[in-house]
């Protein structure tokens, strides 16, 4: 990092109706410097960035790079002065190649309209050919030549992506790079990165900030929006934090503590182990027996999984990501169709049965992926805070709704849940909350209704340290209330906290049971990666990367 800032933001101030975004912001980030932006979810962080992405206009104050004054009207004329941005929500087309995606916006439209329709140019004889079909694409946008410059940059950086696959094939932490790349082929000078391991596993971000530390080496300037302290801690230089919109300090990262950076993110002190009561446990709530299903590739994701969870227990499952978690949350609940296997919920038999049975027999459940399954997210807060209960006899029974009822039940989710950035239930659109408070509207939903069952799936994935706090109490409030819990994290932290049992599950088998008192984190570290050494004995090595990898986001 070279003295004096590339980077000059001075007094930005952005105006939403009823919301001050950012209150005369200041932020100075230096050549080669990687400089954390951290705060509360909905603190104006992403707002500040997308004005430096030209995304939004300021409504007051200055922005130089490099000593020259930036008006930006669009993300176009941030691109041609050197910055790029890596959004939260990936801006990819799942059918198109990576190389097609990293050049999208250096093409024509029509150029652009011919990769989104394919082959539909193409007389119906040709496109039956996937072979012929997939060169006509190909020639239409012209990549023999830029094709070859992306691998060349992929290989340059490190990244283990084949330029020719369709984004659909990439795993979430592959498409991640793709973003970057995006970034990397205009030449940039600064590039913004936006929550960018919200939705990675441990070892995907520890990719990243080895990515992150070549680009800075090699002068980059890097922007990294964040409220995880650890990553704070692990990548950063300095440290800006921002809370209600406002600039509450910037710090060297090293002179600083966890508790500090928390200290300044809430204006208050944070608590980062809870305590829990012994639990009350009651009658099984959950008889999962013989679990299987399979995943969209039509693999066996599940091979003969056996739950049990009662009345007031919160059982966890750890494990590596792609084990099947995602496929047992989803069988939880009715989303994945099982071939073999029965699910009960209390007395009831609901092998089979729709999700709108389970629903209706108390069960709740926080999706992994809180955009695709857990919100629609172009229908109001309102809409989506009371979805699932909106043929309640209160609500109207479904046939003819009382609106003003259901605003008045969803303001109060958004009151005791503290969702932020909401000036009005029926208005504003969920799909236009941080994705934090987003995440705290779909837990709001699925605990106020009071379940006899709860599946959550990372559920304070993408939240700050402060609701995340706040989010696991209610959880503990929620079993001391006689709810049973499927808890499913890849935090260790979050399941030795929360835990009354621990299940390890490993290639869609249950590989070992334990209770947080009883537990050897060294032991579940390996169980999670099923390490075995030459002899068959576990490997030190294997068991210390879980562990490491299963470290709390705080």
């Amino acid at each position: 990092m070279t003295d004096g800032p590339f980077l000059r933001m001075e007094d930005v101030l952005k105006e939403f109706p009823g919301v001050v975004a950012n209150d005369e912001v200041d932020l100075a980030v230096g050549r080669g410097e990687i400089h954390g932006l951290l705060g509360e979810n909905g603190a104006g962080k992403s707002t500040l960035m997308k004005i430096l992405y030209g995304l939004y206009a300021p409504d007051g104050g200055e922005i130089r790079l490099d000593g020259r004054r930036l008006d930006l009207d669009s993300p176009q004329d941030a691109i041609e002065r050197g910055i790029g941005m890596v959004h939260q929500h990936f801006m990819l087309i799942p059918r198109l190649t990576v190389a097609e995606n990293v050049v999208l916006g250096e093409r024509e439209p029509s150029a652009l309209f011919r990769a989104e329709s394919e082959d539909s140019w193409l007389p119906e004889s040709f496109r039956e050919n996937r072979v012929v079909s997939g060169l006509a694409r190909r020639f239409s946008l012209g990549l023999d030549v830029p094709e070859q410059r992306i691998a060349d940059l992929a290989e340059e950086y490190g990244f283990d992506i084949d330029v020719g696959a369709s984004i659909w094939q990439l795993n979430v932490g592959q498409q991640q790079r793709v973003e970057i790349l995006k970034a990397l082929y205009r030449d940039v000078d600064l590039l913004i990165l936006d929550e960018p391991t919200a939705v990675l596993t441990p070892n995907e971000a520890e990719r990243l900030f080895d990515t992150l530390e070549r680009l800075a080496e090699r002068g980059l300037s890097i922007v990294f929006i964040t409220h995880k302290l650890k990553e704070v801690k692990a990548i950063t230089d300095r440290v800006t934090v921002l809370r209600e919109g406002e600039n509450v300090g910037t710090v060297d990262t090293s002179s600083v503590s966890r508790a500090d950076l928390a200290r300044m993110m809430v204006g208050r002190e944070v608590l980062f182990q809870i305590d829990k009561d012994p639990a009350e446990i009651g009658d099984p709530v959950l008889r999962a027996e013989n679990l299987r299903a399979e995943d969209e590739r039509g693999i066996e994701a599940l091979s003969g999984v056996d739950l049990t969870v009662r009345s007031g227990e919160i059982v966890g499952i750890a494990g590596v990501s792609g084990n099947g978690q995602s496929e047992l949350a989803e069988a939880l609940v009715g989303l994945r169709e099982l071939t073999d296997g029965r699910v009960a919920i209390a007395d009831a038999d609901l092998t089979g049965a729709s999700p709108r049975r389970f629903i209706d027999e108390g069960v709740s459940f926080v999706p992994e992926d809180r955009l695709e399954y857990g919100c629609a997210e172009d229908l109001s807060v309102m809409y989506n805070a009371t979805m699932k209960d909106f043929r309640d006899d209160r609500f109207g029974g479904g046939y003819f709704l009382d609106y003003d009822e259901l605003e008045t039940y969803a303001e109060t989710l958004v009151e005791e849940f503290d969702v932020r950035g909401v000036r009005d239930t029926t208005e504003m659109l969920a799909g236009d909350l941080s994705g934090g408070n987003l995440q705290k509207l779909i837990l709001a939903r699925e605990l106020y209704r009071d379940p006899r069952l709860l599946v959550a799936n990372q559920p304070t994935r993408g939240v700050d340290v402060g609701a995340i706090e706040f989010l696991r109490e209610t959880i503990l409030d929620q079993r001391e209330a006689g709810t049973g819990v499927v808890l499913i994290s890849e935090d260790l932290d979050e399941i030795f906290d929360l835990s009354d049992r621990i299940l390890v599950i490993y290639e869609g088998e249950i590989a070992y049971e334990t209770t947080p008192t009883e537990a050897d984190r060294k032991r579940v570290g390996l169980e999670m990666t099923g390490g075995e050494g030459t002899d068959g004995e576990p490997t030190a090595d294997s068991a210390d990367q879980a562990v490491a990898d299963g470290r709390g986001d705080s």
